[in-house]
């Protein structure tokens, strides 16, 4: 689904604001491995995803790279705290799939919610979904066994189990491949 659609589900959209928003948001296409950010640099950029998948990750102090997240089609993504804080990530944003995204600058957005109302519902939105992900990440984390992680994983994101590597969704869900391959098998039978 494209941008344009998708904030029309949200709310009514003026066409003087629709403007805004097709110049606004500039449409990119990136490959697989593509980085939108890399740890320590400051992310001014917030992307809509059109198609295919993201994965926000971060390097522990042990050197093991541990995934936080996974972004599909009509998600948008970035790192909260660095694109609004304008401080540097904790993080990377890694494409897992060839990419087709919409990006829009915090400058760019401030300017276009600032012009036209309707984007302050839209923006609302955004971050409403942005701390639904946070805010369940860390539920899962403090209140999920493995298995029942992974089963929500199964149930909320079922296409990830499909796309992403094993090794980037044994992190996410903070286990081994090996007890990720018991878990899957058990599930399976």
């Amino acid at each position: 689904m494209d941008l344009l659609t998708y904030f029309k589900l949200i709310t009514t959209i003026s066409a003087e604001a629709e403007n805004g928003i097709v110049t606004g948001f500039k449409q990119q296409q990136h490959p697989r491995k593509h980085h939108l950010c890399k740890q320590g640099q400051v992310v001014n950029q917030l992307y809509y995803i059109q198609s295919g998948l993201v994965r926000m990750y971060y390097i522990n102090k042990q050197g093991k790279d541990v995934t936080y997240g996974f972004y599909t089609e009509q998600q948008f993504v970035t790192v909260p705290d660095s694109f609004f804080g304008h401080s540097a990530s904790r993080y990377y944003l890694e494409l897992l799939e060839d990419c087709a995204l919409y990006a829009v600058s915090y400058q760019e957005m401030t300017r276009l919610r600032e012009k036209h109302s309707e984007l302050q519902l839209i923006e609302n939105h955004v971050l409403r979904e942005l701390l639904l992900k946070v805010s369940d990440r860390i539920v899962a984390l403090q209140f999920l066994s493995a298995e029942e992680r992974y089963i929500k994983l199964e149930e909320s994101q079922p296409s990830i189990l499909q796309r992403a590597p094993l090794g980037a969704i044994a992190s996410y869900l903070g286990i081994t491949q090996e007890t990720l391959s018991r878990i899957r098998a058990r599930r399976l039978s």
